[in-house]
């Protein structure tokens, strides 16, 4: 991964915080929490053939 690569997960991941921060309702503050995450997992070497476990279902079917 390049320095521009890694550079440019961890701005998404610090976009994905402060939306989360800035969130209403609860369900759209973990979805955002959650895809920081994955940001951060990738910005810091998570994206070598690693997995990571998936994301939970933010809403119960109806």
């Amino acid at each position: 991964m390049t320095m521009l690569d890694r550079s440019y997960y961890l701005l998404r991941a610090e976009a994905e915080l402060a939306i989360a921060r800035a969130a209403t309702h609860p369900a759209a503050m973990r979805a955002h929490y959650h895809l920081a995450g994955y940001y951060l997992d990738k910005a810091h070497g998570m994206g070598r053939g690693d997995t990571v476990a998936p994301a939970p279902a933010v809403f119960s079917p109806a």
